[in-house]
């Protein structure tokens, strides 16, 4: 059998098999490795992945597809309706999520029976560095050499479960009691009808596409229309009307926003179809919306998003999740022209990819994009379409610090938070990484699109915060392990969204 890399021929004669029959949870899984490494199955009990760095290659541990139980973790990966209190309302049918579990009636995804959410399982793992070679596995069972994934502890509580949010933020707006766009229009031309209580904006292709009817809109930029209205109507794409008077007005730089509140009893960060995503957030501001949810609700954080990148190295033996998986929402050329920035895809659109993966993105059009989407084992655009904020992950000069107790989750400061080593200060297609157990960082860049890493890192001096993924014009550059740790607390923009988490 296998004992930690290790060959091993002996048997555990010396282990006194009474003790290990006692019952108790303990000496059952005890008893597991004792048989498993007697019979030479020990490399069942794991899924792994090795990665040569000098030589780019990769090479599966453990157990290879047909093993019982190969990727055990991964197939555990389900969407659920979450509700507010952390408990499962009902879980969704495996590859139709528009179906509850029993494969026949209707779930119910537009937030009254809870968020939607994919369940991550409870897992262990172990990582090695030797010679040029990376190696990761990953088990049910907390195997000599694995510890709990980072991901299920909170300092040093153990947690129970986790859970992230199906698709990109959506914000709830409490003071109107509804899920709302967030599209609008930034420093832009449009006009002003007050017969009609019309706003028109064909300085672009699609401003309004996926504005919600009933969503509070704060006008700025103008001369005579600086307020907030109700959208009462989308007549086009370029064109909605409100409830409120308008003043006659051709404004040459307008900005149309949606209403927030960032206080903690305002709005709140969400996971629901048929949403535009929300983006111009800091990533406090996206913090404290997830948190308003209720007890353990948080943003996707660095060991959550590492757990996910690291599943997916496993499942797929390879970096260049572009290529394994699909292109996602990464190529538009009219993104500007289009909507100015904005989010292009409403939430949802793999709701018949149920816990799959798949990819139907990967267009130049815009237009062609707002239907599609890739996902993987459940997670809609967990690269591509916007940068996704990632929390507990602060960069000083380079220095990666993490934190795993959302209590604890701060800009620009090292206080609850572990210093897990100091990152390349160039930008570039990552070549080389940490030699880390937690998590995937830049030790070095100078590779391509189509090498090693395969996806972008950039970077910059002083206090930075984390997101990951790139959005929908970066192209090549974009993929699961892509970084963006170059922008300070204080950003926030039209291409950067959030993601939803919980914990207990």
């Amino acid at each position: 059998g296998v004992f930690n890399g290790i060959t091993k021929k002996c048997k555990l004669s010396s282990i006194n098999l009474d003790v290990l029959n006692d019952g108790t949870t303990y000496g059952r899984v005890q008893k597991i490795y004792a048989d498993a490494i007697n019979n030479g199955s020990y490399g069942q009990l794991y899924d792994g992945i090795a990665w040569d760095e000098n030589a780019d290659t990769y090479t599966r541990l453990g157990r290879t597809a047909g093993s019982p139980n190969y990727l055990e973790i991964q197939n555990g990966m389900r969407r659920c309706l979450l509700k507010a209190d952390g408990t499962v309302n009902y879980y969704l049918y495996p590859t139709n999520s528009a179906l509850k579990e029993d494969g026949v009636t209707a779930s119910v995804l537009d937030g009254t029976d809870g968020q939607v959410m994919v369940e991550i399982p409870k897992f262990y793992y172990s990582y090695s560095y030797v010679g040029t070679t990376h190696s990761w596995k990953i088990s049910s069972h907390k195997l000599p050499g694995f510890v709990l994934h980072p991901l299920f502890m909170s300092d040093n509580t153990e947690l129970s479960v986790a859970y992230v949010g199906a698709f990109e933020g959506v914000l709830y707006d409490t003071s109107i009691s509804k899920y709302v766009c967030g599209n609008g229009i930034e420093s832009t031309a449009a006009t002003f009808v007050a017969s009609t209580k019309t706003i028109l904006c064909t300085a672009l292709t699609a401003p309004f596409e996926n504005v919600t009817v009933g969503a509070k809109l704060v006008i700025t930029g103008t001369t005579s229309n600086n307020t907030t209205v109700t959208v009462a109507s989308k007549v086009s794409s370029q064109s909605i009307t409100v409830s409120e008077s308008l003043t006659d007005e051709t404004a040459s730089s307008a900005t149309i926003d949606v209403q927030r509140d960032y206080t903690s009893s305002g709005d709140k960060l969400s996971s629901i179809v048929g949403i535009s995503p929300i983006t111009k957030i800091t990533r406090a501001q996206a913090r404290q919306l997830a948190k308003n949810m209720g007890t353990n609700w948080q943003l996707l954080d660095y060991d959550m998003m590492s757990a996910i990148q690291l599943l997916y190295l496993i499942e797929y033996g390879s970096f260049y999740s572009q290529n394994k998986i699909g292109a996602g929402i990464s190529n538009v050329s009219d993104w500007t022209t289009y909507n100015n920035i904005y989010p292009i895809a409403k939430t949802g659109n793999s709701v018949s990819v149920g816990n799959g993966t798949a990819n139907t993105a990967g267009s130049s059009s815009c237009a062609t994009e707002t239907s599609k989407h890739l996902t993987y084992r459940g997670i809609e655009n967990p690269f591509g379409h916007l940068w996704k904020f990632v929390d507990g992950f602060n960069i000083n000069n380079n220095i990666a610090y993490v934190c795993n107790n959302p209590v604890n989750y701060a800009d620009d400061t090292t206080t609850n938070y572990t210093n897990i080593g100091t990152m390349i200060n160039s930008n570039g297609y990552i070549n080389t990484l940490l030699s880390i157990m937690r998590g995937f960082l830049p030790k070095s860049v100078g590779a391509g699109s189509s090498t090693k890493i395969t996806d972008y890192y950039w970077q910059s001096s002083g206090w930075r915060v984390a997101g990951v993924g790139g959005n929908s014009l970066y192209g090549v550059c974009d993929g699961l392990f892509c970084w963006d740790l170059y922008d300070s607390s204080a950003y926030s923009d039209r291409g950067i969204g959030a993601r939803l988490g919980f914990k207990k």
